[in-house]
């Protein structure tokens, strides 16, 4: 796996995920309300876009291997990745080149997380029309004149403005009772402590628990074959001692130089 790739003008050139989704296209579809591309995190080019696609790329040349007894070069290029992830908005836009991605990038009222009374955050995804009854019922606004047209594009303004102050009225429990058992696509937003003891995802065993913390269970889930989970990130310096004495050296005479910690 590489950034650029294994051709091309930029191919011995140093990057990182940043520059990757960058060029690609990708990180133009994350945008602040201002129009300035948000980075989102590392989780776009050097996961989404690198590691899976270098993951799908080596199980199908080994299916290839396989069947033919050839082996190829699995060129996985981050760069390559993150382009691939933006193919559903090419498509839009080639439909129509007057659409945009903003049904996705928080412009629309009905897809965009909304500030709670106590300072938390709803995620709102009522796209499809059934699911958009169920929030303006939830919410309690289901008789406004705001939201009699989902996709009356001049009334989203009104809408947004009726959602935020709305939503900021009441608690994220609150909101999180009021909609529960409902399809009305609305969800918390969880923090990475909070993640692993939500209810459904402890149902379901989503994070486990690993040394003092929780690491994700090893995810898709094989019925036959299950992943194990893996072992948490060593600290620095932890297996410095078995290193020194694997390479056939003396730990504690380095110690006494101090050569290692």
């Amino acid at each position: 796996m590489t950034g650029w790739g294994q051709s091309g003008p930029l191919a011995e050139r140093a990057g990182h995920d940043l520059d990757y989704i960058a060029l690609s296209g990708a990180l133009a579809l994350v945008t602040d309300p201002d129009g300035r591309p948000r980075p989102p995190l590392n989780l776009l080019g050097d996961f989404a876009g690198g590691s899976l696609y270098l993951v799908a790329g080596v199980l199908a040349a080994l299916l290839h291997a396989r069947q033919t007894g050839e082996g190829q070069v699995v060129d996985a290029a981050i760069v390559d990745g993150a382009a691939s992830l933006t193919a559903m908005h090419h498509s839009m836009v080639a439909a129509d080149p007057c659409s945009s991605p903003s049904t996705f990038d928080g412009s629309t009222p009905f897809y965009r997380v909304y500030r709670t009374a106590d300072d938390r955050w709803l995620a709102v995804g009522a796209l499809e029309p059934q699911f958009f009854g169920q929030l303006v019922r939830g919410l309690g606004v289901a008789d406004r004149s705001e939201v009699a047209e989902q996709y009356d594009r001049q009334r989203w303004p009104a809408m947004q403005e009726l959602f935020e102050q709305t939503i900021a009225e009441q608690t994220l429990a609150t909101w999180e009772e009021r909609f529960a058992g409902t399809d009305a696509c609305v969800a918390p937003v969880r923090d990475a402590a909070e993640a692993p003891t939500d209810t459904h995802l402890a149902a379901r065993r989503t994070y486990l628990p690993a040394g003092n913390g929780w690491q994700p269970a090893p995810a898709p889930r094989l019925s036959a074959t299950p992943g194990e989970l893996p072992a948490p990130a060593p600290r620095i310096g932890q297996h410095t001692e078995e290193i020194v004495i694997e390479l056939g050296a003396d730990p504690a005479a380095l110690r006494a130089r101090g050569a290692i910690g």
